[in-house]
């Protein structure tokens, strides 16, 4: 891929705002010159993330991060330095310039490639949905005489319609030249193993409704399919009702949440999210008006995605199905709602009623009815736990542990305390007592898990997270770290070392072989940063706490290039000296009858030999 122009980045650096970037993110309050909130990187509920326009900096207290746009983007979304400069300047509209000669260019990495794909997959299916064949009659029949939802909802929202026979979706990606590996990692197909043709694959979604999933950016990343009756006997997952795509790079569905990319500005006004079973459900709160409704991915409702909801507001309304499944659902969402900080409230339906069915009927009016008949926390929770209208002594105590095990997971002992007065006014319960109880519950030790041991694998670089000098030391001093060093603090020698180090010889295992990789790779190729703006090159948090590190201490070498010279050879030395002795132990494996296969390996192997006695090195003054 072309180097990207240095004056690019500093150009989008300077032309948007980390308002902006972070407002879709967070609530943010205006604090004198600044605005603060919710961290979005913690659940918490009192605000430690402050926004300083006038430097284009963000820092979280809660946390310890900081930095500029790039940052905030690459932390909140895990990605690498030139990804957040491609998604910034995709939702701003800026366009990327390149090095080689200076046109515009559109840079291909994995994430963006499956944008591009979902993006084209919701246009096809919504096509797919208007076409006038028997299909798509069939689909917008469906969806506007047995769901009751209106053609215009559908294009707002992009509905769409995967024809049993797949639509031809792979054929339509395959003209924009999507990778394999792209392919494979959209989720929108099945591959076999090993599969190097990508027109071999097959469309997960076949005779189903499609629905978009969309990021807090309003970008498509996954799909919630519907069943019909043209869903094919030998899907998959025909006999499941809903399907969602798979995780993949872009979606996890316990970290996201259905509408909330539209819900989030209508909830800063009304203060509350309506919180509901399904995509459908949303939608049709949406087309009555009810625009704060989101709902989790066809699972139960999960701690991060409470969490998410309270960096936007501070309360939630439960709207689920009047039937058991619901109300035990609503149940289990409680001590997660506690936990985030969020104060919760049941809208409680009639039994075996439906959301959908009865805002169809009564429209955004029916929730009016349901708000005045609202349900308090402690009022569900102690309706759901006492089994009857006049409770024995037992059942209110064992009504009350239950409770106990939900207000453990609040951490204000104010909110504990009113909560717990409720309960015991709503199940006659004398509260002195109950407190006792709550008291000794709260102070039985914790059933912890040991910490996991440090991870040692060669995979995973350093454990420690120790900024001491000594202990850092201790654990990275490979030839790799040492060559890294040098590196850095004789940076005119890079260039030399880049042309001498074949980066097959590298151990990747630990972080800084990964990190020395990459930078000998920057120099080859003529797209080195500068020791300045290695952010480019660094992929992970601890790779920059630790090259950081590295930087920041003083260092010097009697003889650089003899320094230099003596890490070359050890690199160079380990790698063949591995291939040696594997070739000698395939040697002794391998049939004295196999002349052939015996004669290449000693060939090979008096090569390596050769090999070994000259260790390529810097001529003096270099």
């Amino acid at each position: 891929m072309a180097r990207l122009k240095r004056s690019c980045i500093d150009d989008l650096r300077a032309r948007v705002n980390i308002y902006d970037v972070v407002s879709p993110y967070v609530t943010l309050k205006k604090a004198g010159a600044k605005w603060k909130g919710l961290s979005p990187f913690n659940a918490e509920k009192t605000p430690s993330f402050h926004v300083d326009p006038a430097k284009n900096l963000y820092y979280c207290f809660s946390s310890g991060q900081g930095g500029d746009i790039f940052k905030f983007v690459q932390t909140k979304e895990n990605l690498s330095f030139f990804e957040a400069v491609e998604t910034l300047a995709h939702r701003f509209g800026i366009t990327l310039e390149y090095e080689d000669d200076g046109r515009p260019q559109v840079a291909l990495s994995l994430r963006k490639e499956l944008f591009d794909i979902h993006e084209a997959a919701t246009e096809h299916f919504y096509a797919c949905f208007l076409r006038t064949d028997a299909g798509g009659k069939f689909i917008r029949d469906y969806w506007e005489r047995q769901r009751k939802f209106t053609p215009a909802l559908a294009k707002e929202f992009k509905i769409g319609w995967a024809p049993a026979d797949g639509g031809g979706l792979l054929e339509v990606l395959l003209k924009r030249r999507i990778s394999l590996e792209s392919l494979q990692a959209s989720g929108l197909f099945y591959y076999r193993e090993g599969e190097r043709d990508p027109a071999r694959g097959r469309p997960r979604f076949r005779g189903r409704l499609m629905i978009p999933i969309r990021d807090i950016q309003s970008r498509v990343i996954a799909f919630t399919a519907r069943q019909t009756e043209h869903t094919p006997k030998d899907d998959a997952s025909h006999e499941a009702k809903y399907v969602n795509s798979p995780e993949t790079p872009l979606f996890r569905k316990s970290d996201i949440l259905f509408n909330l990319d539209r819900a989030h500005a209508p909830v800063r006004e009304a203060g509350r999210f309506i919180l509901v079973e399904g995509q459908l459900d949303a939608l049709r709160c949406w087309s009555v008006g009810l625009t704060s409704a989101v709902a989790p991915q066809g699972t139960a409702i999960t701690e991060n995605q409470f969490a998410l909801m309270r960096r936007y507001a501070g309360r939630v309304d439960c709207l689920l199905d009047g039937d058991s499944a619901g109300q035990k659902a609503a149940l289990r969402a409680l001590p997660l709602a506690l936990k985030a900080g969020l104060e919760i409230r049941y809208l409680m339906l009639p039994p075996e009623a439906d959301p959908d069915e009865l805002l169809l009927e009564k429209g955004a009016a029916a929730l009016a009815d349901l708000d005045r008949t609202a349900l308090s926390a402690m009022a569900f929770a102690m309706r759901s736990l006492l089994p009857s209208a006049n409770p024995s002594a037992r059942e209110k105590a064992d009504a009350l542990r239950s409770l106990f095990e939900m207000l453990a997971q609040s951490d204000s002992a104010i909110l504990r305390d009113d909560y717990l007065a409720e309960a015991c006014r709503l199940a006659g319960v004398e509260r002195t007592a109950a407190e006792r109880e709550l008291a000794r519950f709260l102070a039985r030790p914790v059933q912890r898990q040991a910490p996991p041991p440090p991870d040692s694998s060669p995979n995973n670089g350093p454990s420690s997270t120790s900024d001491n000098p000594a202990s850092f030391n201790d654990k990275l001093t490979t030839a790799e770290y040492e060559l890294l060093v040098l590196g850095f603090h004789y940076e005119s020698l890079m260039p030399a070392i880049a042309q001498l180090v074949d980066p097959q010889w590298i151990d990747s295992s630990g972080w800084a072989g990964r990190v020395l990789d990459r930078c000998l790779a920057a120099h080859r190729e003529d797209a080195w940063p500068g020791a300045d703006h290695l952010d480019e090159l660094l992929e992970t948090d601890e790779e920059r706490r630790l090259l950081a590190n590295l930087r920041s201490r003083p260092f010097q070498a009697d003889d650089p290039i003899q320094a230099v010279n003596e890490c070359i050879k050890a690199i160079f030395e380990k790698y063949y000296r591995r291939e040696l002795s594997q070739l000698k132990t395939r040697l002794a494996n391998t049939p004295l009858t196999e002349k052939s296969a015996l004669a290449v390996l000693s060939a090979r192997l008096k090569e390596v030999q050769q090999i070994l006695r000259l260790p390529p090195k810097l001529p003096p003054g270099e």
